[in-house]
């Protein structure tokens, strides 16, 4: 151990460790823990240096987790980073590492790194990659006794095997091009038979180098292919499913045919398109590696996803191989040497071994398996019972969780444009249909388009349907074949929005697959045969076995046609349909609902209230009610008078949705989730956060339970959890759970959906309060362009938007330019049809705010009893909305130094507060900061201090200590001490906003600017110019980065500047900043405003 004495320029401490006799007397183990933790500090490429340094550190680091641990870590902060050259350095180290470990599975890992790697790799350093490459095939290949290869061999059949695979899909891409834009179901059957029999032959092409390395097989055996292969549905990007058949199984032949299965695999990860988190590489998964460069392609199917079926010989590596007699394979579908089903274990697994193909070998154990399966189909499913494992297998075996995975679910207005996924939403469902059809009625044919033939000739199918399933089929399959050339990777993400509402640029085309005109027909066919096939396919297994005799699978009704059109996102449409369908049946509740939830969109909500009200009424009179309606139609009331304002009758509403939903379903269920989010949007419109939260969350953890995590209800409770703590001032978590929504809807919805338009006012709000006004109007004016391009430029929801933009404009002091984008928000709604009442009141009520500020207050007056006269009349006097608005108007009459009237009215709103909210809300607590700031005025600073103190009271029971209000409220007693003359004191409350304020958002912010400014003021008066020139200078510094010159704030801290220089008697710097204050007063105001004169 000696040399670990040593080498100080790497460790200096060892150093001074050399010079003391006592550390020669430690033993080796004492000196092992001690260089191990010292290793353990160093990063990557320090920890690479020390190990060749001398043999005995390489050896100590080797034999340790410290490499993995390390490179894992460096990995993971190369990818935050987006450092490629990096990331490619630490997965190549990985790889190394994985290959020193020696044993099949860590092997295989260290091929799937190095491809990744050589991916990422400059050109020079790409045969460097290749020859490691060539080492774990050589160490493998040992491993599973079989002949060594050189290395120009393995070279050749590394870039012979790509470039076979490569040269059979550009022969298919140019079959695709030959065909024409809507080719017959025989075309498409073709193609895809083509395309099943050259993947039979690169298959049959790799097995044989598998078999070449190992020599002859031990005994007779065959290799038959699952899924899409054997129904003849694979793409050239499909993941490969097979098993092997053996005539015996000896512990000899299942290792022999296992390490074949191996080689196998290490050739086709050698393709390149194997993504890492398939090959479950522990590291990787410790840190969330997302392997997004490796196009998803021609793989092994994958391992380790629980309760799935894992379609390759070495099957799920726990309970179960597809390495077997023909007796024991089919024996997967039955029960085991215990007597347990099988279905039960492995509940995927049984359904997906039933369909398979020839690929190579004896074609006699392929018929014995075959033979087998049938046989065990034909037992009774339970003793004494009249059901077979085969019926029980067709309609019962996962039948509910089938039938839930893939509902069409055209009238769900949550999946309004959501992107396609071609494979799941199209493609799916009918093939496991007809797999189950084809069982029951044992259908021979493998292949979709044979075995509707056949159960047409059977005559479960009439003519017309069997018609329509295979333009159905042909369709999505033909559909999903160009999706995945497009991509050039098993990717399906079809986008409904991109060329309809042109948002053409061809970067974003190439990177979603862009549905056009023609194929958006397509997809109203395919969903005009879809949505009765899973209707009659429904009752067939629930109610009338006969029912499929009876259907030709048409439905061109109004309503379907209004679900379909909803479903891409085609309101207007839409509503034509669904007005067209209330003509034909007045009575139809679903319609109406339909109908009130597009006028709610649209933001027309008397008309939405209507539609429900009316088929409430409907539902109501029925002898049997059906409670599922009136839930959904009680909740859509509630979610109306929460966006009028009257949160009382929404609460009501509410609750009996919710009442409904639990005696339905149980507390725990989706609808119930809903409803408690509802409740949640509720009580945060109360200001009763505490309570909004605890519903928010109840609503997260039960949809989470039940959909996961990416799923659009999961991104809706994450994205209202986010309004909450941004009510509480909480924005770091504001912004987290808002992000989190966010990333989830792009991913469902794509870039350019109204809902990310929504996700982007959110984050630009949020980055208002946290005073980064420039990302906020980024966000906010990405917004703008997504709701344009949807809605044209006069529609609510761009109202919405530049009443934002105003506001921000308004933050930077920007007053012209804010005053523009409201006006721009008035001009829109005033000449819109139907206008929304609510948002005309705050319209003016923003109009009437930069009003204020710009000094004008009779404007600021007009536009403020305006936005109060709307909202009397919608919601009454107790309203908050209302209350809000005699509190603007309480702020314009103490600037016109009518103090008496602005006491009246700010204690208006205080009373109404209180009554709705209680004591502690934040709405009482403004009111209460406001009273007192009117009391300041009146020179009552005692009462101005009860009353601000009242505020802060409320405040930190609300929020604690660091919260933008309390900051506020900080500052405000520390103005107000300031004026009593109490100069510690003042100065204590001013460094607590102070505090606060930096605390939550850094230096630059509008707060910050105004603590600073206090600050000086405060050091004026108390005499210490320097300290009081140093505060005024840093926020007039912070100002102008914020705002530039031309802003309010920056003025006035420019004339109090002049002030302090005219108190140190420097008369020329005094007249130089109060010019520029005068200056900008003049550009922003009139003559007449308080700060000009």
């Amino acid at each position: 151990m000696k040399s670990q004495r040593m080498h100080s320029l790497i460790f200096p401490a060892f150093d001074k460790v050399e010079e003391t006799p006592m550390y020669y007397s430690l033993d080796t183990a004492a000196c092992t823990e001690i260089a191990l933790k010292i290793f353990k500090e160093l990063k990557l490429q320090d920890l690479c240096r020390a190990g060749m340094t001398c043999k005995e550190w390489k050896q100590l680091i080797d034999n340790s987790s410290l490499p993995e641990e390390a490179a894992k870590l460096a990995l993971k902060m190369a990818v935050k980073k987006k450092a490629p050259i990096q990331e490619s350095f630490c997965i190549e180290k990985l790889g190394d590492i994985y290959l020193k470990k020696g044993v099949t599975e860590t092997l295989l890992q260290a091929v799937g790194l190095y491809n990744y790697a050589l991916r990422l790799s400059v050109e020079g350093h790409q045969e460097v990659l290749k020859k490691k490459l060539a080492k774990v095939q050589a160490t493998l290949s040992k491993l599973c006794e079989g002949k060594p290869l050189d290395f120009t061999s393995m070279l050749s059949e590394f870039e012979n095997n790509r470039q076979s695979l490569k040269s059979f899909r550009s022969k298919i891409d140019y079959r695709i091009q030959t065909l024409p834009e809507n080719p017959s179901p025989e075309e498409v059957k073709e193609l895809y038979y083509e395309i099943a029999k050259r993947i039979k032959t690169f298959f049959r092409h790799l097995a044989m180098q598998a078999f070449k390395t190992l020599g002859p097989a031990p005994c007779k055996y065959s290799m038959i292919g699952f899924g899409s292969l054997a129904r003849e549905e694979m793409t050239p990007y499909s993941d490969l499913e097979f098993g092997i058949l053996i005539q015996d199984d000896t512990i000899g032949n299942r290792k022999y045919f296992k390490y074949l299965t191996t080689l196998i695999h290490l050739k086709i990860i050698n393709l390149g398109e194997t993504i890492l988190p398939a090959l479950n590489i522990p590291c990787l998964k410790a840190i969330g590696f997302f392997d997004g460069i490796t196009p998803r392609g021609f793989a092994f199917d994958g391992e380790g996803a629980e309760g799935k079926g894992c379609k390759t010989p070495f099957g799920n590596r726990q309970t179960f191989e597809l390495i077997q007699t023909p007796e024991k394979m089919a024996q997967y579908l039955a029960k085991d040497e215990q007597g347990k089903c099988w279905h039960r274990k492995e509940p995927h697994l049984p359904l997906e071994l039933l369909t398979f193909t020839h690929l190579l070998g004896n074609t006699e154990l392929t018929e014995q398996y075959r033979q087998r399966i049938q046989e065990n189909l034909n037992i009774p499913y339970q003793e004494g019972l009249n059901f077979t494992l085969r019926q029980y297998l067709a309609k019962c075996h996962l039948i509910l969780e089938d039938m839930a995975n893939f509902d069409p679910a055209t009238d769900d207005s949550e999946r309004e444009g959501m992107l396609f996924r071609v494979k799941n939403d199209f493609y799916r469902f009918p093939h496991l249909a007809l797999d189950r059809l084809a069982l029951l009625k044992e259908v021979k044919a493998a292949d979709t388009f044979n075995r509707i033939d056949q159960l047409n000739e059977q005559k479960f199918i009439t003519d017309s349907a069997a018609t329509k399933l295979k333009e159905w089929m042909s369709i999505a399959l033909f559909m999903r074949l160009k999706t995945y050339s497009h991509y050039q990777s098993q990717k399906e993400i079809m986008n409904p929005l991109i060329k309809p509402f042109k948002f053409d640029e061809p970067a974003l085309i190439q990177k979603q697959f862009a549905l056009d005109q023609q194929l958006l027909e397509k997809i109203r066919k395919i969903y005009s045969i879809f949505i009765p096939f899973y209707q009659i396919f429904q009752k067939f297994l629930f109610e009338d076995e006969d029912s499929f005799k009876l259907s030709d699978l048409g439905d061109d009704s109004a309503e379907t046609q209004g679900n379909i059109a909803l479903r891409l996102f085609q309101l207007e449409q839409a509503k034509s349909c669904f007005i067209l369908a209330k003509n034909e049946n007045p009575k139809n509740t679903r319609i109406l609902n339909k109908l009130g939830i597009i006028y709610f969109k649209q933001k027309n909500l008397e008309q939405a209230a209507e539609h429900f009200k009316e088929a409430l009424d409907i539902e109501l009179e029925l002898s049997e009610e059906k409670l599922p309606n009136m839930a959904c139609l009680y909740s859509n009331l509630g979610r109306i008078y929460k966006e009028h304002g009257n949160l009382e009758q929404a609460m009501e509403y509410t609750k009996q949705a919710l009442a409904i939903n639990i005696k339905l379903g149980g507390e725990d269920d989706s609808h119930v989730a809903s409803c408690y989010d509802q409740l949640g949007s509720i009580y945060l419109a109360q200001g009763n956060l505490k309570q909004a939260a605890k519903h928010a969350k109840q609503a997260l953890a039960t949809d989470l339970k039940y959909f996961g995590e990416n799923s659009v209800k999961v991104a809706i409770r994450y994205n209202n959890l986010g309004q909450i703590y941004d009510a509480k001032g909480n924005l770091k978590q504001a912004a987290k759970y808002t992000k989190q929504s966010f990333a989830i809807d792009i991913q469902l919805f794509g870039e350019n959906h109204p809902v990310v338009a929504l996700h982007y006012n959110n984050l630009g709000q949020i980055y208002q309060k946290k005073g980064d006004l420039e990302r906020a109007t980024n966000y906010i004016k990405q917004a703008l362009v997504i709701n344009i391009k949807f809605f044209g430029e006069n529609h609510h929801n761009v109202v919405e938007v530049y009443i934002l933009l105003g506001q921000i404009y308004q933050k930077k002091g920007d007053l012209e330019r804010a005053a523009n984008y409201i006006k721009q928000a008035l001009a829109i709604e005033l000449g819109l049809f139907e206008k929304n009442l609510p948002v005309m009141a705050k319209i003016y009520n923003e109009l009437g705010q930069i009003y204020h500020e710009q000094g004008n207050l009779k404007q600021a007056f007009k536009y403020t009893k305006q936005a109060l006269a709307i909202k009397i009349k919608l919601f009454g006097e107790n309203n908050p909305a209302v209350g809000a608005t005699y509190n603007n108007l309480g702020m314009i009459y103490k600037e016109r130094g009518n103090l008496e009237h602005a006491v009246k009215y700010t204690k208006q709103a205080l009373a109404i507060d209180i009554q709705l909210f209680g004591e502690n809300n934040p709405s009482v607590a403004r009111d209460c900061n406001n009273l007192g700031m009117i009391y300041q005025d009146q020179k009552n600073l005692e009462q101005a201090a009860k009353y601000i103190q009242q505020s802060l009271a409320v405040c930190l029971k609300l929020f604690g200590e660091n919260h933008p209000d309390v900051a506020k409220i900080y500052n405000n007693l520390g103005l107000i001490y300031h004026e009593q003359g109490n100069l510690g004191k003042a100065a204590e409350y001013s460094n607590k906003a102070l505090a606060i304020n930096l605390k939550l958002f850094g230096e630059n912010h509008l707060d910050v600017v105004k603590n600073y400014h206090n600050l000086g003021m405060l050091y004026k008066d108390q005499e210490n110019l320097d300290q009081a020139l140093k505060h005024a200078k840093r926020a007039l510094d912070i100002g102008l980065k914020l705002f530039g010159e031309n802003n309010p704030t920056v003025a006035k801290i420019y004339h109090n500047l002049g002030m302090l220089y005219k108190d140190q008697g420097k008369l020329g710097q005094a007249a130089k900043y109060i010019k520029k204050s005068l200056a900008i007063g003049l550009k922003l105001f009139d003559e007449n405003h308080p700060n000009v004169a």
